[in-house]
């Protein structure tokens, strides 16, 4: 059997048969994914990384209703081909209605997300850790544009950060292969290998940004906005390399407490998301995380933004990509 199809199935194989009362019992947190994690200290010169103790995962959900064992195994989402997105046409009406209520609640909790499969549970939390270490040894910029085998050689370089073992190296190529339209993210497969890189030559960092943009038309793109919007626009995320994506839906994976669905809402998988091919986040500086909230459509800038009528954003409100609304996501090409 090819690998690249055995891992797609046996990524998310025991998930799909979560129903009501493996839900319930997440949510009342008697069986949380992860109890506790670890925060790393910024200094390599630390030997180890300290940790400081989170008691539990929080929920926010508005469907605590709708996944309590009373209400039955909930139907799993629409059954898609590889690499396709979703044809709303191909939906009768509820299945549309909640598509479209996943997207616009995009961190609550329903009956039908997909989980991570539990005997990943504490690869996930030592893989998560042991990127963040890399990203806090080379710097948050460099750490956009690190390639797969770059990522390799800190490992082994620096004690501080340690070798990828084999089993995190297995579930590295697990997540990155895996279909994910099976927990309910349908956005094309930008990069086909783990590990394609950016040239380093092929990008050029932007000032008081602390990102890289791809020379030519994003970094046009972005000049020619920024000089339309006025001084308030900021780059704020640019390049992101395979490995800085796979970070960032790790992370967000920890977040959701290992609701794959949940996460991809929120963001790409890894090798799936256009900032590897262009796209960039523009936001209004002085706004912090708000920048990437539904906070920043009502800003100044978005509407001087909306009102260039040059722009396209990748993410529209009510996409097929079964992605949130970004407003701040810029779309190249």
């Amino acid at each position: 059997m090819d690998k690249r199809a055995f891992l797609e199935g046996f990524f998310t194989a025991s998930t799909v048969a979560f129903g009501g009362h493996f839900m319930w019992r997440r949510i009342s947190q008697q069986d949380p994914l992860i109890a506790s994690t670890a925060r790393i200290t910024a200094d390599p010169s630390v030997a180890t990384p300290t940790h400081e103790t989170i008691e539990s995962f929080q929920f926010t959900p508005i469907e605590i209703v709708s996944v309590q064992p009373a209400t039955g195994i909930p139907q799993p989402a629409p059954s898609l081909n590889p690499g396709t997105n979703i044809d709303i046409t191909r939906l009768d009406d509820q299945q549309v209605a909640g598509y479209l209520r996943k997207i616009r609640n995009f961190d609550a909790i329903f009956a039908s997300d997909i989980y991570l499969d539990a005997r990943y549970e504490s690869l996930l939390l030592k893989t998560t850790q042991r990127l963040a270490r890399v990203e806090s040894y080379i710097g948050h910029g460099n750490f956009n544009l690190m390639s797969f085998d770059e990522m390799l050689r800190s490992g082994r370089d620096f004690s501080w950060i340690g070798g990828f073992g084999a089993d995190e190296l297995n579930f590295l190529e697990e997540v990155f292969f895996a279909n994910p339209n099976r927990y309910g993210f349908f956005g094309k497969k930008i990069s086909t290998e783990i590990t394609d890189s950016i040239p380093k030559q092929d990008v050029t960092k932007v000032s008081n940004s602390g990102h890289f943009l791809l020379k030519g038309e994003s970094l046009n793109l972005y000049r020619q906005i920024k000089n339309d919007v006025g001084e308030g626009l900021i780059l704020t995320s640019g390049v992101r390399s395979i490995v800085k994506q796979m970070h960032l839906f790790l992370a967000k994976t920890m977040d959701a407490n290992g609701n794959l669905s949940r996460a991809s809402r929120s963001l790409a998988p890894p090798g799936h998301s256009y900032h590897g091919v262009g796209d960039f986040d523009i936001g209004k500086i002085g706004y912090g995380v708000r920048n990437f909230t539904a906070d920043f459509f009502e800003t100044d800038e978005y509407r001087k933004i909306a009102a260039l009528g040059y722009v396209d954003i990748r993410y529209p409100t009510d996409n097929l990509f079964g992605v949130r609304f970004e407003p701040w996501h810029i779309k190249i090409g």
